[in-house]
């Protein structure tokens, strides 16, 4: 699928600069340009794994982008921003378990039959600084360590899970840095624990269970990086 989606990139990214040749849309730079294939080839992604809540963001970029050169009804950027994330929030409730990560395996000869499967969870043994990266993907990690440092988790154009839940965080707290950019990280982890948020948001967000009080002296694990149109889900375990 990866090389799939590559391809799709690179035949529209010709085609958009063949357009520019013809006046198609050169008030549009090739940065964005460029951010608007990603988005499309975002959307194939988003539909070959069936997470439908992720669909609103990169259709709120593309309209962002085309909206001058295709006439389309001005609509304020804030406003695009906030019915995309609340259209994510309402498709990710209609439509719970197909948002889940998926991995998408071909079998048989001749014509490929697709096959759903969830995806499986790995564990990472004995290290007390990881570092996880997805690219046009899903996987699952369990972080195993005796004592817990940092964390370094990358996730771009798919679905990132970390489960916390057999670490123990080293007497002077964690730091997990997280970089997300069109695509979701989920993490679990334990109840106890205490959460700090320091991660900056553009066009995303971080939704966390606000509901739990740790303890005084709990095990403090610090969350810093980015997030871009994308999404970031602390749940507790």
């Amino acid at each position: 699928m990866t090389n799939k989606i590559w391809g799709i990139f690179f035949l529209l990214l010709a085609a958009f600069l063949l357009l520019n040749q013809f006046n198609g849309f050169t008030d549009i730079g090739i940065g964005s340009i460029v951010l608007a294939i990603l988005a499309i080839a975002f959307i194939v992604s988003c539909l070959s794994k069936l997470h439908f809540a992720l669909l609103p963001i990169p259709i709120a970029v593309l309209y962002i982008i085309f909206q001058a050169s295709l006439g389309l009804p001005l609509i304020q950027i804030r406003t695009l921003i906030l019915s995309s994330v609340l259209a994510s929030i309402g498709l990710f409730v209609l439509f719970p378990k197909k948002n889940r990560p998926r991995f998408v395996s071909y079998i048989g000869s001749g014509d490929a039959e697709r096959k759903h499967q969830h995806i499986k969870t790995e564990n990472i043994n004995n290290d007390n600084n990881p570092s996880v990266s997805v690219n046009f993907g899903a996987i699952s990690r369990r972080l195993i360590a005796d004592s817990l440092e940092s964390a370094q988790l990358y996730c771009n154009f798919g679905a990132l899970e970390i489960h916390f839940d057999q670490a123990e965080l080293s007497p002077n707290g964690a730091e997990a840095t997280l970089n997300c950019s069109f695509g979701a990280i989920k993490l679990f982890v334990p109840k106890n624990w205490h959460i700090i948020d320091h991660i900056t948001c553009t066009l995303g967000g971080v939704d966390m269970d606000r509901s739990f009080s740790a303890q005084e002296n709990a095990p403090t694990l610090t969350l810093s990086g980015n997030v871009s149109f994308g999404g970031i889900e602390i749940k507790y375990v």
